[in-house]
């Protein structure tokens, strides 16, 4: 099994997100054009039992809190042979600092691949503003080669600096792989329900180890109210991150997207000094957000670790 983007309805949108056309020169990059909804979910905690930590991995590793302020808002994606990854432009005309630290890329239920700097590309005249491999070698970023590990072809990846992110600080999971999605057992949806007082019509689990689960649960329809929601369940301890929506015929969380939520991936889940934090990438039709969620008062909150990805033709 393994690991997969975000438009964010109500009080908080991850991305304010243009629509898409035909590529030009001087175009700005398109971005997946947002489903926008004014509608809000409150969020219901979970029962806040604390739990002791342990101090070490199941393989022996030694747990340490990843500094949440030491994180760049650096993303990117693997080349077609997963020997490469490109970094994902934030800004036209962005420069990263410093692109030579950058020697980790997390992603795929917590891999972590040791990576090497290699050089800035600059966009050429074939580039057609698309973050993918088939345009790996026209577009604008940063290219970093793998050391050791193996990079999942066209997956998305977050990049770290030397020593900001460790083995011990990331949770081991298994992941599912190409969106092969096992349902929620009778008693977790059962919960889940009277945590949210809301009947679930279909539920997905992303990733999971012996003692957590991350999965996605979408809620009975309520007139024209639609609600989908990620959840961290370990113990008594349940987080949720709302996406509620507007219900839309042709798309209701992604364009083109119909009543389906879209397809969610688990980049990471890691240990920080303020709490879990929780790499999410979903992707739809025209294509993928990628997101960093943080434990804050009993949710799973927004960061301002954020990117995403176009590739509709």
């Amino acid at each position: 099994m393994r690991n997969r983007g975000i438009w964010i309805g109500g009080v908080v949108s991850l991305l304010l997100l243009a629509g898409c056309g035909n590529s030009a020169d001087n175009e700005p990059k398109p971005t997946p054009t947002p489903v926008v909804t004014d509608s809000a979910e409150t969020t219901a905690p979970g029962t806040e039992t604390p739990e002791a930590q342990p101090s070490e991995t199941p393989d022996g590793t030694a747990i340490v809190d990843l500094k949440l302020n030491r994180l760049d808002n650096v993303f990117g994606f693997a080349g077609e042979t997963g020997e490469q990854l490109i970094t994902i432009p934030i800004d036209s005309g962005t420069e990263l600092n410093n692109p030579e630290q950058f020697d980790t890329a997390v992603g795929n239920g917590g891999e972590l691949i040791e990576i090497e700097f290699v050089r800035h590309q600059e966009a050429n005249d074939q580039d057609t503003n698309r973050q993918t491999i088939n345009n790996f070698n026209n577009m604008d970023g940063y290219i970093y080669k793998v050391k050791e590990g193996t990079l999942l072809s066209n997956k998305s990846y977050m990049l770290a600096r030397k020593g900001v992110v460790s083995k011990g600080s990331l949770m081991e999971l298994t992941s599912t792989e190409d969106g092969q999605y096992s349902q929620a057992d009778a008693d977790t949806i059962a919960r889940i329900e009277a945590l949210k007082k809301r009947k679930v019509t279909a539920s997905s689990i992303l990733s999971e180890s012996a003692k957590e689960k991350i999965a996605l649960f979408v809620f009975e329809r309520e007139g024209d109210e639609m609600l989908a929601s990620l959840a961290y369940v370990s113990g008594e301890k349940v987080l949720f991150k709302d996406f509620p929506a507007t219900y839309n015929e042709s798309g209701t969380w992604r364009v083109d997207g119909g009543d389906d939520p879209g397809r969610f991936e688990v980049l990471f889940l890691a240990h920080s000094d303020e709490g879990l934090l929780l790499g999410i990438a979903w992707a739809g039709a025209e294509g993928e957000n990628l997101f960093v969620l943080q434990e804050e008062e009993g949710a799973l909150q927004d960061t301002n670790l954020l990117s995403n990805r176009y590739w509709a033709p």
